[in-house]
């Protein structure tokens, strides 16, 4: 999540901005300071003395804004899934004929996609929220319901479609998105950002796998 460069500073005296605009502008390089600053350091190692300094902004006006580090994480956390759904909405593009396989190589590239360029956004996702506090579980739980909607919602077309037979239970995409989840925080881990484009081979061919089977094969 970047933040403009003209946002940077606030000019001194009189600068013609609204208050709401100010407070704007500070609440973006809040949220670009404590994405960073997590990134770099860990959530448990970032201080409010780290956050006022990057974005730039008094102690006394952090404090008007969010009552501790971690409501201002919880705040720029929001942020970020609202950012990273709308991103991988737009992202993928839906033809007809309907190709209910195509439309899960392509989510799953997309999603990959979309972190390798947002590395310290792809951090905080997957690496940073698991480890900061239960008061993030909410959020990371809608991102990867998002997720799990696209992979069920695209089951259900095939199913309309007779390609596939059968309702898989909600067990079945909540293991799936946990896999990949898995997989991307191994990769931020020992391969790097850059890397995560190159799991959507392998995370296709299992989703795929999974989903293409029958409520039968799944029961036991």
């Amino acid at each position: 999540m970047s933040v403009p460069a003209d946002v940077d500073r606030l000019p001194r005296g009189p600068h013609g901005l609204t208050r709401e605009e100010v407070a704007d502008s500070q609440l973006a390089r809040l949220y670009t300071a404590i994405i960073d600053a997590v990134a770099e350091h860990g959530y448990h190692a970032v201080s409010v003395a780290d956050l006022v300094s990057r974005a730039k902004i008094s102690r006394r006006t952090f404090y008007e804004l969010f009552d501790s580090k971690e409501s201002c994480f919880a705040a720029a956390f929001e942020v970020l899934v609202e950012v990273a759904t709308g991103r991988l909405t737009a992202a993928v593009v839906l033809v007809e004929p309907f190709d209910w396989q195509q439309l899960v190589r392509d989510s799953l590239a997309a999603y990959l996609r979309i972190l390798s360029e947002e590395p310290a956004t792809a951090r905080a996702l997957h690496i940073e929220a698991p480890i900061a506090g239960p008061a993030f579980a909410a959020y990371r739980t809608r991102l990867m319901a998002v997720f799990a909607g696209r992979m069920r919602a695209a089951r259900e077309v095939a199913v309309q479609q007779g390609e596939l037979t059968g309702h898989l239970p909600d067990a079945i995409y909540e293991f799936l998105i946990g896999g990949i989840d898995d997989r991307i925080r191994d990769c931020l881990q020992t391969r790097g950002p850059a890397a995560l484009p190159d799991l959507e081979p392998t995370l296709s061919y299992v989703a795929l796998t999974l989903l293409g089977s029958t409520p039968e094969d799944n029961s036991g």
